[in-house]
């Protein structure tokens, strides 16, 4: 009951306040009043982040993603333009920009009573993991562009990609997924030595769905140093997985990409029975073939085993080949039952989480988070739509003597352009509720009354508690 009375004080507050922008914004076209309003001004933050909004509620994406990149470098401390700025990005479609401007969002500092905005920002999460693939996907797409200039450059010899190992046999439908697993087991444990820098799987999956590497079944030379000219690594590990009968062989070379030099391969040959303990012994020599010399701590590190359940890794496998297609909910329900197989595979326990985040985040929306907002700021958006330029204002803090200090709201801290933007509203919109100067009320408040410079747009600088003592009869 008493969020709801703070949310009713809040837009009671608006209203009061920022009536007469209203009343004065009013256009028959309301994105040519915006322009107006950012031609005028064209580092007026609330302006451009109007601007924006409309831009996106028009769909026009690109032209938003620009209008709010500025208005979030200017107000690093404004959520509404971070979040605006990143669903607009990601319908250019930009994901790097899209990525930082969410990042932006969740990192903002907000009051304990902001608990809509809790749920905007467990939105905004699950949206940025549902958005990796995509943004593994752009910046392969972003390689293969810039192929020539990155040939030109070599990567360094520490840095190693480990593409997708080849299945030969006579099971390819049930075992195929395998390929997966095993690139990511060896990147797992190539990574912990501190003297390599490994190339995540999903990067390198990305570059070869690009290119279409090992399309006809088989990496050969050529293709693999064009993955590692456009992945940036110095080395990469191909792998091969091939099944005959009852046996098993797991082999590895080393591709220098600076030289297409190919290494001597190195095998292991097992069974199904002895697959977990044949990749081990694989990873030691590939740290061989690399030149890498373990201390005992990292050989032990890396003798353990995530799980010993041949069944439980194909399931586990297949979960990463439905996520790498974007199949979300495959895909947790692939991890989910590697995990009922061995519930001590704890990589399959976090990939089940992952695939359950990246599911919700694939159905988050604008309207979503929208419906999701602050009242205040959904009203802001409310007005942007409407050709209104409404203020950007940081949450009002209120101290009362008596209170502990550690059930205080905390300080907003102070905008940049603070001060720029109360100039700018005082001469458009000055303010018209005069300070109380009543001398008994004024002892019951601090000293030095503590406001963000931001609010004096709205004129909540002049905002005062009035504390009223009536007594009994």
């Amino acid at each position: 009951m008493r969020f709801a009375r703070l949310s009713f004080v809040l837009a009671l507050l608006f209203g009061a306040f920022g009536g007469a922008t209203v009343l004065r914004a009013q256009s028959a076209d309301p994105i040519a009043q915006l322009e107006a309003a950012r031609q005028a001004d064209p580092e007026n933050v609330a302006a451009l982040r109007a601007l924006g909004i409309a831009y996106f509620k028009k769909e026009r994406f690109a032209e938003a993603s620009v209008v709010l990149e500025q208005a979030r470098t200017l107000a690093p401390n404004d959520g509404v333009s971070a979040l605006y700025a990143g669903m607009s990005a990601e319908r250019v479609p930009n994901y790097t920009i899209a990525r930082a401007a969410y990042d932006q969002y969740l990192g903002l500092k907000r009051p304990w009573y902001s608990f809509r905005a809790s749920r905007t920002e467990k939105q905004v999460r699950n949206r940025l993991i549902a958005l990796a693939r995509e943004e593994s996907i752009e910046r392969a797409k972003a390689a293969v562009a810039a192929e020539a200039q990155l040939s030109a450059t070599p990567g360094d010899p520490r840095t190693i990609a480990v593409p997708a190992m080849k299945y030969s046999g006579p099971h390819p439908a049930e075992l195929s997924p395998l390929e997966r697993g095993l690139a990511e087991l060896i990147i797992t444990d190539l990574g912990k030595s501190p003297q390599l820098v490994i190339v995540e799987r999903d990067r390198m999956q990305a570059i070869a769905d690009e290119i279409q590497l090992g399309a006809s079944g088989r990496v050969d030379s050529a293709s693999a140093v064009r993955a590692g000219h456009l992945i940036q690594a110095g080395r990469l590990v191909n792998g091969a997985l091939i099944e005959a009968g009852q046996t098993l062989t797991l082999s590895s070379s080393i591709v220098t990409v600076s030289t297409a030099a190919i290494s001597s391969p190195a095998q292991v040959t097992g069974s199904q029975d002895t697959f977990f303990d044949m990749q081990k012994e694989l990873v030691f020599r590939i740290f061989d073939q690399l030149s890498v010399t373990l201390s005992a701590a990292e050989r032990a590190a890396i003798g353990e085993h995530q799980t010993k359940n041949f069944d439980a890794f194909l399931m586990y496998s297949r979960g990463i080949v439905a996520a790498d297609a974007g199949r979300f909910e495959d895909a947790r329900r692939f991890f989910e039952r590697a995990r009922a197989m061995d519930p001590a595979f704890s990589a399959a326990t976090t990939q089940a989480s992952i695939a359950e985040a990246a599911l919700s985040g694939s159905q988050v929306t604008a309207t979503t988070l929208e419906s999701s907002l602050p009242s205040a700021e959904r009203m802001a958006v409310t007005a942007s739509v409407s050709g209104v330029v409404p203020p950007v204002v940081a949450p009002p803090i209120f101290l009362i003597p008596g209170i502990p200090s550690f059930l205080r709201l905390p300080p907003v801290p102070p905008s940049p352009l603070g001060s720029t933007l109360a100039m700018t509203a005082q001469s458009v919109n000055p303010p018209t509720v005069s300070p109380i100067t009543n001398a008994a009320t004024r002892s019951l408040l601090p000293s030095a009354p503590i406001f963000d410079p931001t609010s004096n747009v709205m004129g909540m600088d002049r905002l005062m508690i009035v504390i009223v003592l009536l007594k009994l009869p």
